[in-house]
C-alpha cells in the first residue's frame, strides 16, 4: 500500500521515515489562507483536508495523508513571525505557560474513497526563559522565522517543565495517531508500507 504525503516537506518526511511510515511526497498547492480558524480544533482538520483533497486527482490508489500544524498558546493561533521582534512576542508569550501544539491530520482512502480527518495535541509547559536567553534563542536559531512558537529540539528543550502527549507530534508529523488510524480502519501494518 502506498502512503502519500500531501506536501514536499523535507522535514515531515523525515519524520515519518524515522518512524518507519514509508511514503512518497507530492506538492500540494493548497492556500492556507481560504480557511476561516474561528475554532482551533476544526480549523487544523479543515486545513489538513483541503492539504489531502489538492492532491488527490494526482493519485490513482493508496492512503493520502494532509497534515498542518499550529501553535495555540492564550486563545490565540501564533502564525509564522514577520520578524524577529514577533519571534520575541511569541516566545514571551510561551514562557512560564502551557502551549498547546495541534496537529490536523486527513487520510484518504483512494481505493475506498473513506476519509479520516483527526488532530492531535500536545501541552508542552515551559518555565520562564529569559531576555537574554530569548536573545540568545533568535540569534543562534536559523529557523526562528519559519515556525511559529519555538523550535523545540534547540536551545529552547532547557526550558521544558512538561510535556504531555506525542513528541513527534511537536516536529510536526503525529506519527501515533496516523499509524493507529491505518492499523485500526484499515489493517495496515508498518511492513505494508511501500515506496
Amino acid at each position: 500500500m502506498k502512503l502519500i504525503l500531501a506536501s514536499t516537506s523535507k522535514y515531515k518526511s523525515q519524520l515519518l521515515n524515522q518512524a518507519k511510515l514509508k511514503h512518497i511526497q507530492i506538492e500540494s498547492n493548497f492556500d492556507e489562507k481560504t480557511i476561516e480558524n474561528d475554532n482551533v480544533y476544526e480549523y487544523v482538520k479543515a486545513l489538513s483536508l483541503k492539504k489531502a483533497l489538492s492532491i488527490k486527482d494526482k493519485v490513482k490508489t493508496g492512503i493520502i495523508l494532509g497534515m498542518d500544524t499550529v501553535v495555540f498558546v492564550n486563545n490565540k493561533i501564533l502564525e509564522k513571525p514577520k520578524d524577529n521582534n514577533e519571534v520575541r512576542k511569541f516566545l514571551k508569550m510561551c514562557s512560564n505557560n502551557t502551549t498547546e501544539v495541534i496537529t490536523g491530520i486527513t487520510l484518504i482512502n483512494k481505493n475506498t474513497n473513506e476519509i479520516i480527518t483527526d488532530y492531535a495535541i500536545t501541552y508542552v509547559t515551559l518555565r520562564k526563559i529569559s531576555d537574554e536567553d530569548i536573545d540568545f534563542y533568535i540569534k543562534t536559531e536559523t529557523y526562528a522565522l519559519n515556525v511559529s512558537g519555538f523550535i523545540i529540539e534547540t536551545s529552547i528543550s532547557n526550558f521544558i517543565e512538561k510535556i504531555e502527549g506525542s513528541f513527534f507530534n511537536i516536529l510536526g508529523a503525529p506519527v501515533e495517531t496516523i499509524y493507529k488510524h491505518l492499523h485500526k480502519k484499515w489493517n495496515i501494518s508498518l511492513k505494508d508500507l511501500e515506496n
